[in-house]
């Protein structure tokens, strides 16, 4: 719904389940709804995977190989590097894709207290020079296409106590119109997460987390418009147990989703997936991530 994520505000983690804090903090306006919508997104999986991830000198390098059955079986791997420099400069990423084509993102801090540049490009002609700016509870991002001059995009974040809210805009420049708008709000009291997203006003996102106890976590998602007053709905859960974090959902279009998330050895970490159409077993999806590092 809006792009530009970052890095995800203050939290207590437990496991693989993200529980928010009730604090003041410097939001961003793409961090918003995270707890809400990174519960149900996080861990999911449809493909087989294993992620290395180590260091070289200063460099960190992750491999990404990712196993297609479509056709003929083949094992296709990204690389990944980023490198952090004492003056401010970091290469936050540079990936080179299994096809061969590369993504570069960069940022510069240490201009000023709370700002920090951005640029994120690759080969095929694309480049976008942002900013993010943080005051106290306050979150400004600014981003910029400098290639092709198409467009500009910008949001605004603050936060008061447990409320956060903001909005973000983008305008086409070759058309001189705004493009698109967003208004986002989340409310946070204790053990209880509750966010609302609108794309220009026409439709509304509701995010709700909820956790019941130190091992058992329970959320809702759901869309309405004019259109479609119950657009969809998914809700879930998630439980830690003994040999792991078990997660499961379900949608209002019949699928059902489940994961493990369980550390196998030290800092090596299986989930395996499974996704089930309309009580159709038997054309069941499974997934496998392995990470290590």
């Amino acid at each position: 719904r809006h792009s530009n994520r970052t890095q995800p505000r203050s939290e207590l983690t437990l496991l693989q389940v993200k529980i928010p804090v009730a604090q003041n903090i410097m939001p961003l306006f793409s961090d918003i709804d995270g707890t809400a919508s990174d519960f149900f997104s996080d861990d999911y999986t449809k493909k087989v995977t294993c992620k290395i991830k180590t260091k070289a000198g200063p460099v960190g390098v992750t491999c990404e190989t990712e196993r297609k059955t479509k056709g003929s079986t083949s094992l296709l791997s990204k690389l990944s590097f980023k490198w952090a420099a004492g003056s401010g400069f970091a290469i936050d990423k540079l990936s080179m894709k299994p096809d061969g084509s590369h993504v570069m993102e960069t940022s510069l801090t240490g201009v000023a207290p709370g700002l920090k540049f951005t640029f994120k490009g690759d080969d095929a002609q694309n480049g976008d020079l942002g900013l993010e700016y943080k005051k106290d509870a306050v979150g400004v991002t600014a981003e910029m296409d400098i290639i092709e001059l198409k467009q500009v995009s910008a949001s605004l974040a603050a936060a008061k106590g447990d409320l956060a809210f903001g909005g973000s805009a983008t305008y086409k420049i070759s058309g001189g119109a705004l493009d698109a708008y967003s208004v986002a709000a989340s409310y946070t009291a204790g053990s209880l997460f509750a966010s609302v997203v609108s794309d220009k006003f026409s439709s509304f996102d509701l995010g709700f987390n909820y956790k019941v106890n130190g091992d058992i976590t329970v959320g809702t998602m759901s869309s309405h418009s004019a259109s479609k007053p119950l657009g969809s709905i998914t809700a879930g859960a998630s439980y830690n147990a003994k040999f792991g974090t078990v997660k499961g959902k379900a949608t209002s279009d019949g699928v059902l989703s489940a994961v493990l998330v369980k550390e196998v050895a030290k800092k090596v970490m299986v989930t395996p997936s499974v996704q089930v159409k309309a009580a159709d077993f038997a054309n069941a999806t499974w997934g496998l991530g392995v990470t290590m590092g």
